[in-house]
């Protein structure tokens, strides 16, 4: 998890409504965001709802779309996985850092 404090309902877990008090759902409730990587697959499967009703040319394209880039952040994690394997050097530090670049696993700066 990350520090980042929900904006929504800004770190109490709960946003108002005319039923009362209901769980946040920018943060399930945590108060916290979670990782980036996290927030990217909830929001991939918000678009795949939203568009799930699309046929021919754009919704294939669109399914593609999202399959590719799970894929692509499937093959980031394994290298950010197998670089925090091996030897720590200036190399391995470097791919780390351009893997969580992207997927936002860890924390940028320290907390």
């Amino acid at each position: 998890m990350t520090s980042e404090q929900c904006t929504t309902c800004q770190g109490e877990g709960v946003t108002a409504s005319e039923q009362g008090p209901l769980t946040c759902t920018d943060c399930a409730g945590l108060g916290q965001l979670p990782s980036g990587l996290v927030r990217t697959e909830w929001r991939l499967r918000e678009l795949e709802r939203i568009y799930d009703g699309k046929s021919g040319e754009q919704g294939q394209d669109f399914h593609w779309l999202v399959s590719q880039l799970r894929r692509s952040h499937l093959a980031l994690l394994q290298i950010l996985a197998a670089s925090q394997d091996g030897e720590d050097d200036p190399t391995s530090a470097r791919i780390r850092f351009l893997a969580n670049d992207v997927l936002s696993v860890y924390p940028k700066q320290p907390e």
